[in-house]
């Protein structure tokens, strides 16, 4: 008990100027996650931040610590974790709290010939106390072909691994990450996978070539896809290609209600 000690947090600041955010980033915890096959588990690394007032010094760290540290190991979903913790935070603090936690998602894709294979990819939830909007959102690598080095060469084009990050409002109704994940896989001019056996591999290399795709191709298409299964809700989808020919990677982003 800290009876007798001064709380120093709670004195007046030397300036005193609201600050947006304060909190701890990168706690980890262990969590079993509920999925409709099997629970899974994972190690998820937290960020907790409260909007501290003009008139406290500081915020008491340990009570992030301790949110994280009481909230069960098992959780409904990734962004139901954030919430848990943003809310436990709330309780503590007195202040509004905003949390995001980032995993990785375990799913099976299917290869050219058919099989099997394990694939990851990175997951992340968040939620607000303040307007209780809660977040989940999902990042998948895939292949992008380039559609005006093709017209320019005949045929020829250069191609880069990309990453398309999905965020969804799914304050009111869930959404199922793996919908989401396919989605994502769609609108590239080609999934990505680890194995490829040669037959495989010249598979991926003529559907790459047979359907380029600009960045802002890739983003549209997945905006178009999410619009047609999940209508209504607010939604981000940003499209990172990591390029091949150049020093610099290209990137494309909307949001809005799809």
């Amino acid at each position: 008990m800290d009876i007798g000690l001064l709380d120093v947090q709670n004195q007046k600041p030397e300036n005193e100027i609201e600050l947006e955010k304060v909190g701890v980033e990168g706690l980890k915890k262990y969590v079993s996650i509920k999925k409709p096959s099997k629970p899974y588990h994972v190690i998820v690394t937290i960020n907790s931040y409260i909007t501290l007032p003009s008139n406290l010094r500081g915020a008491h760290m340990s009570r992030f610590a301790e949110s994280i540290a009481e909230i069960p190991n098992k959780a409904a979903s990734i962004e139901d974790l954030a919430e848990k913790i943003a809310k436990r935070a709330y309780q503590k603090h007195g202040f509004h709290c905003y949390t995001e936690v980032f995993g990785e998602f375990p799913y099976e894709r299917i290869r050219p010939s058919g099989k099997k294979e394990k694939a990851i990819a990175e997951m992340f939830g968040k939620f607000s106390t303040k307007n209780g909007v809660k977040i989940v959102g999902v990042s998948v690598n895939g292949i992008l072909a380039c559609p005006c080095s093709k017209e320019l060469t005949g045929g020829l084009t250069h191609n880069q691994r990309g990453k398309i990050t999905v965020e969804l409002d799914v304050s009111k109704s869930e959404v199922d990450l793996m919908d989401v994940i396919e989605i994502c896989k769609e609108s590239f001019s080609s999934p990505t996978f680890s194995i490829l056996k040669r037959i495989e591999e010249k598979e991926i290399v003529e559907r790459i070539h047979e359907n380029p795709r600009f960045v802002e191709d890739v983003v549209r298409k997945c905006v178009q896809l999410l619009r047609e299964k999940h209508p209504g809700k607010y939604c981000r989808v940003k499209c990172v290609s990591y390029e091949s020919i150049h020093d610099h990677n290209v990137c494309s982003e909307w949001r809005g209600i799809l």
